[in-house]
């Protein structure tokens, strides 16, 4: 029976309210089910493949779900094709099956037609737009040379210490140097990062960065545990500086939205200098360009709000003033923040 087009309008309110109410009891399959049995029109074939794409998130077997959503995108393309809606699935789908550079068209084309009045859709869509751009800036990165790698090792077991190599990802290393007499913790160092340098203020010399980070001298290296996510939040923190079209250099600040682990509070970081070195250690030469090595210093929901309105310098004489030891990070210390000051 062909429906007028004042009862389809009902037919479809009906339709949606049943869904919805599927949605709240998590039942994914049987709002398949419910919209593959019934006539759909643009916005019931995107109910379906949204419903298909949630689906095709929490099985195993997520091809034969995404195929059937591009079917049906296919189906209705030409009403989709200034639709941020339709566009945004289409993006994902390409994204998830690994055509980044595929899907970060769509994201594009879809923000052109998103309207900021749907909050959640236009997140969506900022936000995967930014995971494709990073991915593909990590994919581009080449690290460092061999030659400039080996100044760089060099550099490092002059001034720091013995190293060990500890993990690698995306042309970066992380080297690891054991607890010294002079330096009683765990110093990880970064080799790699430096192959982004950035253009000096004002006709200064190019800079570039490598990021340190100091664990205390009976920490327990497991680099492919998640317990050690004092070492995936390095990890965390140099990939976003090997994305970010900011510079970055002393008192730069990063914030993690979901935090860095459901273990820990910390949801932001900071590069500050290496203050147990003297100056001469914490930098070199390379091909012409400043290479500082720079400190990681994790931060508290607090500490970050307090460093958004303040200078880096400011929060530095916070720990100082609070008695709160910066090196080496120890996860469970007190909140700057939050500390009443010792007398």
């Amino acid at each position: 029976m062909v429906m007028d087009k004042k009862d389809f309008i009902e037919y479809k309110k009906d339709l949606l309210g049943k869904i919805e109410s599927l949605y709240q009891n998590q039942e994914l399959f049987k709002v398949i089910n419910l919209l593959e049995n019934s006539d759909l029109d643009f916005d019931l074939c995107n109910e379906l493949v949204r419903a298909y794409i949630n689906a095709a998130n929490k099985t195993s077997d997520p091809y034969s779900l995404f195929e059937k959503a591009n079917l049906l995108l296919d189906r209705f393309s030409l009403e989709g094709k200034d639709n941020a809606k339709h566009q945004f699935y289409r993006g994902y789908i390409l994204f998830k099956r690994g055509l980044i550079e595929d899907s970060k068209i769509r994201f594009e084309r879809a923000l052109r037609f998103a309207s900021v009045s749907d909050g959640k859709l236009f997140e969506q869509i900022t936000t995967m737009l930014a995971n494709v751009n990073s991915m593909i800036e990590l994919a581009a990165f080449k690290g460092q040379s061999d030659t400039n790698r080996k100044q760089i090792l060099e550099h490092i077991q002059q001034n720091f210490g013995e190293y060990q190599h500890l993990c690698s990802f995306d042309n970066v290393e992380i080297y690891r140097i054991p607890p010294t007499e002079k330096h009683d913790y765990n110093l990880l160092v970064s080799v790699g990062l430096s192959g982004k340098v950035m253009k000096g203020r004002d006709g200064s010399k190019d800079e570039c960065v490598e990021v340190c980070f100091a664990l205390p001298n009976d920490y327990k290296f497991n680099p492919e545990s998640k317990n050690n996510f004092e070492v995936f939040m390095m990890i965390e923190v140099i990939k976003h500086l090997i994305s970010t079209k900011e510079n970055i250099g002393f008192g730069y600040y990063l914030e993690k939205d979901t935090g860095f682990s459901s273990r820990t509070a910390f949801n932001g970081a900071m590069l500050i200098g290496l203050g147990d070195y003297d100056k001469s250690q914490q930098i070199m030469e390379l091909d012409g360009a400043e290479l500082s090595f720079l400190e990681l210093l994790p931060l508290r929901p607090m500490e970050l709000n307090f460093r958004k309105s303040h200078s880096a310098l400011e929060l530095l004489e916070l720990f100082k003033e609070r008695l709160v030891m910066i090196t080496p990070f120890i996860s469970t210390r007190d909140d700057v923040c939050n500390v009443v000051p010792k007398i």
